[in-house]
């Protein structure tokens, strides 16, 4: 039984928080200087009240926003959170399921302790997966290029109209350059949204890879050169793959390795509530057993189905759901061996 790794694995920790009367100007900074992907406007508690995204900033930003606006006039309030003890799975599918990218990590008490994007999970999620098991052309897409004079005002508007966090420029040599997460908020934050051209702030370089080149691979080369994208050029048409885009095709293989998958969840419950609770779990077609233990947990429930994502479904909405359970720790296991 290999445990699925959780959130607290992999979340970053360098918190980009930000107050709700701070320009997005600033915003941007903080997301430059914590290399993060969105910042975070808590409570008293340090609870988080509001999220604004990179991609919440390009778009308001593409339809007209000042910079000078302050963050809570943009922001999305009462935010969607995951908690440090969830596993990567269930991060990705909450991600996919409220298509989202950025994620504040909270503990049992609802403090924040990190955020999460998916380039976070990527690496560590393809570590457990094989060489050999996915190419990266289902994660390919399009590139966006734009003449490098605009400014990058028409560059948030290309982004935002195409649903992509960069755009791309020619060089006079026909080089391209991208324009990257990283220079786009340097711009905001400097102050050269209206000014400022594409051509420069287009300063990240390129790696290119040959197509049917191995996911697996892809990612472990982006990290290793701290990098976010990869270009791949066929039959003449340029196209890229994000560290990202493969988090969420390693849902994928998951799932098609998976043959018969079964899921061991730890459960701590209300005191005195485990024997009705034991009864009500029983009658979960997916819930094959359910054992009292000793220690932090007071059951060991085992959840069998046919995939992962149906494991973490049976887990997130018949289990984990019930007012009773207060925390729960899940793992997963592939049968390998049996005794015959």
């Amino acid at each position: 039984m290999i445990p699925m790794p959780l959130v607290k694995d992999v979340m970053w920790t360098k918190l980009p928080i930000v107050s709700g009367d701070q320009s997005l100007a600033t915003a941007a900074k903080v997301m430059l200087d914590t290399r993060s992907l969105g910042v975070v406007v808590t409570d008293a508690y340090r609870r988080p009240m509001m999220v604004l995204s990179y991609r919440r900033l390009v778009k308001v930003l593409a339809q007209g926003a000042n910079i000078k606006d302050q963050v809570a006039k943009h922001a999305v309030y009462t935010p969607i959170t995951i908690r440090e003890t969830d596993n990567l799975v269930e991060a990705l599918e909450l991600m996919k399921k409220n298509n989202v990218r950025f994620l504040p990590v909270v503990n049992d008490q609802g403090v924040i302790v990190g955020v999460l994007e998916p380039r976070h999970i990527a690496v560590k999620i393809w570590e457990l997966l094989p060489y050999g098991g996915l190419k990266i052309e289902g994660a390919l897409r399009k590139i966006v290029v734009l003449s490098g004079d605009l400014t990058l005002r028409i560059a948030a508007k290309a982004m935002d109209e195409n649903a992509v966090p960069e755009v791309f420029v020619k060089t006079p040599s026909g080089e391209l350059r991208v324009l990257r997460e990283w220079d786009f908020l340097e711009a905001v934050a400097s102050g050269a949204l209206d000014e400022g051209k594409v051509a420069d702030y287009a300063r990240g370089v390129l790696i290119k890879v040959p197509s049917g080149y191995d996911a697996k691979a892809a990612v472990e080369l982006m990290n290793e050169n701290n990098v976010l994208r990869l270009l791949i050029t066929e039959d003449g048409k340029e196209r890229i793959v994000t560290m990202s885009d493969l988090a969420f095709e390693a849902l994928k293989l998951i799932n098609e390795l998976t043959v018969k998958t079964t899921g061991f969840v730890l459960a701590k419950v209300q005191p005195g509530r485990e024997g009705e609770l034991t009864a009500d779990l029983t009658l979960i077609p997916e819930v094959k057993e359910v054992f009292t233990i000793a220690g932090n947990y007071d059951l060991l429930i085992r959840v069998e189905s046919d995939s992962v994502r149906a494991v973490y479904k049976v887990v997130t909405e018949k289990i984990r759901s019930d007012p009773r359970i207060q925390d729960t720790i899940t793992y997963i296991g592939v049968e390998i061996a049996e005794k015959k």
